[in-house]
């Protein structure tokens, strides 16, 4: 049984993956509604959420995706369910993250760390940006993708969404994911769960800040990857500098693309 909280602000994107959900989850679920005209933050809404929910699984969704796998609910309940040490999984995700306050923290410059499931939808083509030849259908990461968050009310135990720090629609999947990782829960990404999500994402100021909150608060803890990429401390740390570089480079071509 899974509880599905939503944060809506769109009646119509919200009738359209309630609709959706009924017809491809494959299991029993009720949804949890948190009517949010920016009322909330998201960090807000969702706990919010936690408190009303009833079953042992939760799914944390933005309204405006649509599922193209059917029985997804089924599927992950069974993966999680075998494995107890598995604590979060998502659809997309990252192998990596650096210091630098970059939303997931990947190195475009070492990609085969870089693991981002089947997530956003263009021309209807589902896209992949895993460089590998070999592609797992579920594959350790650090952080996944905040359009969808599966996990269990035992996770709940020790971690929460951070509402004091994260005071606005940024930075809560980040954060959330490295509480359940550094809780010694296994954080996962599913190949096997299709879904459109009709958002590139938002680059705004808030953004930013949210990111650089969170680079803040796990300081001490990062650089990080997972154990399966086999990176020495100092090829990690060497790995952040270059993340470093790379990030500030694109910054200031873009101050500079401005100024002219």
């Amino acid at each position: 049984m899974i509880s599905i909280i939503i944060s809506t602000h769109n009646s119509e994107l919200f009738q359209n993956v309630s609709q959706n959900i009924h017809e491809t989850i494959g299991i029993e679920y009720e949804i949890i509604v948190i009517e949010n005209h920016n009322k909330y933050s998201i960090s807000e809404a969702y706990n919010l959420g936690l408190e009303k929910a009833k079953y042992q699984y939760l799914c944390f969704v933005h309204e405006d995706v649509i599922f193209k796998t059917q029985k997804w609910g089924e599927r992950l309940i069974s993966i999680m369910s075998v494995d107890n040490s598995i604590g979060l999984i998502g659809v997309a995700g990252t192998k990596f993250k650096s210091t630098y306050p970059s939303a997931l923290g990947q190195s475009p410059l070492l990609r085969k760390l870089f693991l981002r499931g089947h997530i956003y939808h263009w021309e209807t083509e589902y896209t992949d940006f895993d460089q590998g030849k070999e592609h797992k259908e579920t594959e350790d990461v650090v952080c996944v993708d905040g359009v969808f968050l599966f996990t269990k009310r035992d996770v709940f135990q020790n971690c929460r969404f951070d509402e004091k720090l994260l005071t606005h629609f940024h930075g809560y999947d980040v954060d959330f994911s490295l509480q359940v990782f550094y809780q010694g829960f296994r954080v996962i990404v599913d190949r096997g769960i299709l879904l459109d999500h009709h958002s590139d994402g938002d680059y705004s100021k808030q953004n930013t800040i949210a990111n650089r909150k969170i680079g803040i608060k796990w300081l001490s803890k990062l650089p990080v990857a997972t154990s399966d990429t086999n990176l020495s401390r100092f090829k990690l740390h060497c790995l952040d500098l270059l993340n470093w570089f790379y990030f500030l480079t694109m910054a200031l071509k873009r101050k500079l693309r401005i100024i002219r």
